[in-house]
């Protein structure tokens, strides 16, 4: 019997908002929760550190949680799958992609981190013009709700 060996895999700052958001739109909020559940879930999920800084900004920014919520809400899911940080190359090659692709600096670095780890996958509502920027899979999980 065959058995499916997952993949590193990981989510953008999105999926996380929308997971934790009162007012996201319902089907979105139902799809991010499944995938932050599967995070909490999966020995293969990671984490950006970047995604996890932009996600603490969004909430603030929103004040969607009080500060010492979204600490503990970042505190948690550094807990519930490893945190890949940002190196140098990682930077020059965000740098490269937004340059030549027309991507944002922040997006491009959570893909050249994921690519630098080896994740395969990572699961954002911003694709980005490339579907596998540096070999990473970006999949839009919300695809399916927005052409509906």
């Amino acid at each position: 019997m065959l058995t499916m060996i997952e993949l590193p895999w990981t989510i953008d700052t999105n999926i996380l908002v929308y997971a934790t958001e009162t007012d996201a739109p319902v089907e979105k909020q139902r799809i991010a929760k499944q995938l932050l559940k599967r995070l909490t879930l999966s020995p293969q999920a990671c984490l950006a550190g970047q995604v996890l800084g932009e996600f603490m900004s969004v909430v603030l920014r929103k004040k969607a949680m009080a500060p010492a919520q979204a600490f503990a809400a970042v505190r948690l899911l550094s807990q519930a799958a490893r945190v890949l940080g940002a190196s140098q190359p990682a930077y020059e090659q965000a740098w490269k992609l937004t340059a030549t692709h027309k991507y944002q600096i922040w997006d491009a670095l959570i893909v050249a981190i994921c690519a630098e780890n080896g994740v395969k996958t990572l699961y954002s509502e911003d694709a980005g013009s490339l579907k596998r920027p540096l070999g990473v899979h970006v999949i839009n999980p919300f695809g399916e709700l927005e052409t509906a």
